[in-house]
């Protein structure tokens, strides 16, 4: 049976409280229990040391996943989803390296759930540019603090607002702006009598279901490559890249810099250094991960 079978399931919304509640009930390990069922999972395969491992972990994957509810998805889907990204983290999670297990898994839930939610909550493809993502996963939330409806338009000062706050493009604001609410629109009726909304009129240009699941094959591959690529950075080098450009809320230079007691350059050096070796490291890769998405066609 495997690790994902043997888990407490959830089929709905209103299962939720049961859920959280059952996996509660799994212990948690201090970091000398999870180095040791970190080493018997890597050295031996052992499927015992991985089911502990994944769930003394999977209230931090509900965690994540309850942050993405605002999206109108499932809350079953968005768990199953963190699951995934959770199982994923303990697959390739080095006890070596010296940090704990929730501080890598919690990367690997935030991507798992982000690419569900960019897949399917929009009918337009969203882009998957980093200021696209943090458009995306930011404009509500500032939207609302700064008091502006869900559906409604931005004013220019709001506009220049939320662009100096993510710093993004004034332009980037408004088309996704104006994406989010023609998504929400098309699920406007056409008429009282009929019950058809205009979404049902859209006609369907999405790929069909071998060309996803080839993207999908070629999203993992390329995600497996990079987190090998920050698995070779020193401790220090891989929390200032993934705070500089993997995190919801963006660090700053100097931000970094207070947090390592060290200056703005150097923090920029050090970023610098390791981005260089992620891309030698990368494009090392890339005949393999060509060769790869090729052979799946």
């Amino acid at each position: 049976m495997s690790i994902k079978s043997a888990l407490p399931a959830i089929h709905s919304e209103a299962a939720l409280s049961r859920y959280l509640q059952e996996i509660r009930s799994f212990p948690l390990l201090d970091a000398s229990e999870e180095v040791m069922y970190a080493r018997r999972l890597r050295d031996s395969g052992d499927r015992e040391a991985a089911y502990r491992l994944v769930t003394s972990h999977l209230r931090l994957a509900a965690k994540i996943a309850l942050k993405y509810r605002r999206y109108g998805l499932p809350i079953a889907d968005l768990i199953s989803e963190a699951n995934v990204g959770l199982m994923l983290a303990v697959k390739r999670f080095d006890p070596e390296k010296g940090f704990r297990l929730a501080t890598y898994a919690a990367w690997w839930i935030k991507a798992s759930v982000q690419e569900f939610v960019l897949r399917s909550w929009s009918l337009v493809k969203l882009g998957t540019t980093t200021a696209q993502k943090k458009l995306f996963f930011n404009l509500r939330k500032l939207k609302r603090r700064l008091g502006a409806p869900d559906d409604g338009e931005l004013s220019p000062e709001l506009v220049k607002q939320i662009s100096d706050h993510l710093q993004v493009k004034e332009t980037d604001v408004v088309e996704m702006n104006g994406r989010i609410r023609g998504d929400m629109t098309l699920n406007v009726q056409l008429s009282d009598e009929e019950g058809e909304q205009w979404q049902d009129r859209v006609a369907d240009s999405s790929p069909d279901p071998e060309t996803l699941l080839v993207e999908a094959g070629d999203r993992e591959r390329q995600k497996a490559a990079l987190l090998e690529a920050l698995s070779a950075l020193s401790p220090r080098e891989r929390t200032i890249v993934e705070a500089r450009y993997m995190a919801e809320e963006q660090r700053t230079l100097d931000d970094l810099a207070n947090t390592f007691g060290i200056s703005r350059e150097r923090i920029r050096q050090i970023e610098q250094r390791a981005l260089k070796r992620i891309k030698q490291m990368l494009c090392a890769r890339l005949p393999e991960l060509e060769a790869a998405s090729a052979s799946a066609y």
